[in-house]
Order: structure tokens, then sequence, then C-alpha cells
């Protein structure tokens, strides 16, 4: 796991959140035995249809992140799939998840999944401009032995930029109030068998 604090500025942030609100949003889906589906008993939040420029300028940022620290990393993941951008109001979570493919009917872009991306834009404290909220931390469920309960609960800051293994589990806690905005992108590998690359 590593983290970039400060990935955005708070003025970019706000700029993000202003641009969500400003957005079209849908309840948030999951997949289940290879198809999109509503489940609120694991997923509650919403995605947004963000402007195309927006999106295209903060996913090149997030992708030029992990290539310029891709020893870091050991991967062979070579393009970013997505970014999403989801707001989780007062009650919304995300259960118990993997970002990577769980049945034989899953999307195959499932499989090619390497590094999961998460930008936070807002976060608990007050920070100027930006909305707060209470609740909503991350916890990824990591196997490294030396961890003494093997988790980890990372409280979101505004701006950073979180990275880990898309096949740990991890949740999103309930947000107890004011509303959690954030962004996701999977770095994934274009060579996957599962897209058709190299066995």
């Amino acid at each position: 796991m590593a983290s970039a604090p400060g990935f955005l500025s708070a003025s970019e942030c706000a700029d993000a959140i202003r641009a969500m609100d400003e957005s079209p949003r849908e309840p948030a889906q999951v997949v289940r035995a290879g198809e999109s589906v509503l489940d609120p008993s694991l997923r509650l939040c919403f995605d947004h249809h963000f402007p195309d420029d927006h999106k295209r300028r903060i996913g090149e940022r997030m992708a030029s992140y992990f290539d310029d620290h891709r020893t870091a990393f050991d991967s062979d993941a070579d393009f970013l799939y997505g970014p999403y951008f989801m707001s989780y109001e007062k009650g919304s979570y995300f259960r118990a998840h993997r970002d990577v493919a769980n049945h034989k009917d899953d999307p195959p872009r499932l499989a090619a999944h390497r590094w999961s991306l998460l930008l936070y834009l807002n976060g608990r404290r007050a920070s100027g401009v930006l909305p707060t909220f209470d609740g909503g931390a991350l916890t990824v469920y990591e196997t490294d032995p030396r961890l003494r309960d093997r988790r980890v609960v990372v409280v979101p800051e505004p701006g950073m930029l979180l990275l880990f293994r898309s096949s740990l589990m991890h949740e999103v806690a309930t947000v107890l109030d004011g509303t959690r905005y954030a962004v996701a992108g999977w770095m994934s590998s274009a060579g996957s068998p599962a897209l058709g690359g190299p066995r």
C-alpha cells in the first residue's frame, strides 16, 4: 500500500466536487456473476457522470503517478481503467469486497485489475471551501503477517491518492454525516490472458 498526500490541491478538489454536484448521478452498481446489478446490501452510494475533460485530466494524472513510481509497485499494469467519481451521502457505505474477478462469468476487465487507486476529494477536518463528512473510513485487509490484526484503516484527507493491490479485501465504513467524495481507478494489464494477452 502507498499514499501520496496532497496529490490534488484543495482548490482542485473543490472544482471536482463542484463538477460532481452539477453532474447527473445514479445509484452505484456491483458486479455479480458477470452482471452489473443494484445491491444496496453491499454498496450504497452514487456514481457521477463526470465531464469528460475533467475525467481525462484527473485520470491522466493518476496513471502518470503510477508510471513515475512503477518500480515500487512491481506490476505489469499498463493502463488505467476509469476513473469513476463517487459520492457517499449520510448512511452510505461499500461493504467488504475485492476489485478483481470473483466469478467465472465476471467481465475480463476485472481479471486485468492489478492496483486500485483511490483519490479523496474531501475529509473529516474542515479545510477552507471543502465540505466535511464523518465516518467513511477505508479499511484494507492486508496479508502482511507483520501487521498485528492484518488491517489498515485509512482516514480520508482531501487530495490524498491511495494505492493498494486490487486483490486485497477492503471496505468503506458507513458515512455518519455529510457527503464523502472520492475518485476510483484501476491500473490494469492489457496483457492479461483475460483480455486476450499472452498467457
